[in-house]
């Protein structure tokens, strides 16, 4: 069993295909993947939760939920990337 991680990697670093962005924090860009999935290089651990939901490590004012959480609360664990039209525009 893995557990799930949010962290800041630094860019141009190899993740996972399996691995869901999360945003940015400053330069740096935030990646939730699983324990045994984990990149190399790891600036800053932000979030760590287990597969039931259980909390192992959040660090203070991180805001950012998980995958895990987001499916406890019955909404989707990531979002729809938005698909352009041939004109440019968003639908």
């Amino acid at each position: 069993m893995s557990n799930d991680i949010i962290a800041t990697v630094p860019n141009f670093t190899l993740i996972q295909a399996k691995a869901i962005y999360r945003g940015k924090s400053g330069k740096d860009l935030k990646v939730e993947f699983k324990d045994d999935q984990k990149p190399t290089v790891i600036k800053e651990k932000l979030v760590e939760f287990k597969e039931d939901g259980g909390v192992v490590f959040r660090k203070a004012g991180e805001a950012t939920k998980t995958s895990s959480e987001l499916i406890k609360e019955g909404k989707p664990p990531f979002k729809e990337p938005k698909v352009k039209d041939k004109e440019g525009k968003a639908k």
